[in-house]
């Protein structure tokens, strides 16, 4: 059963997103977004450039400030983790609970 998308197209981080999609698309700065989300410019940063996820009250914030759902956010997150970890795992450790979850 699969409930993501495949990784057939490249997932991008949600802070690409923000960055792309808001802040470059409509002349906002890193420094002015932070302020309007009430954190810390660095932080802000760190999510742009990918070195840090999404967490619930982030996804809150860019809900209030996008217009966009937190669960968008929160969902996207989690195809892009999902999509990391496939490209550097080959094979995880794990059996099905029963059968007729093979079947599936």
């Amino acid at each position: 059963m699969q409930l993501l998308p495949s990784t057939e197209h490249a997932i991008k981080h949600p802070g690409q997103v923000l960055n792309d999609r808001f802040l470059k698309r409509f002349g906002i700065s890193i420094t002015e977004a932070a302020a309007k989300l009430y954190m810390k410019r660095e932080q802000l940063s760190r999510f742009i450039n990918g070195h840090t996820g999404v967490s619930v009250e982030l996804a809150l914030k860019l809900e209030v400030a996008t217009g966009v759902s937190a669960e968008y956010w929160l969902t996207r997150q989690a195809q892009y983790d999902i999509q990391q970890s496939s490209q550097s795992i080959t094979k995880v450790k794990a059996e099905p609970f029963c059968q007729e979850v093979l079947a599936r």
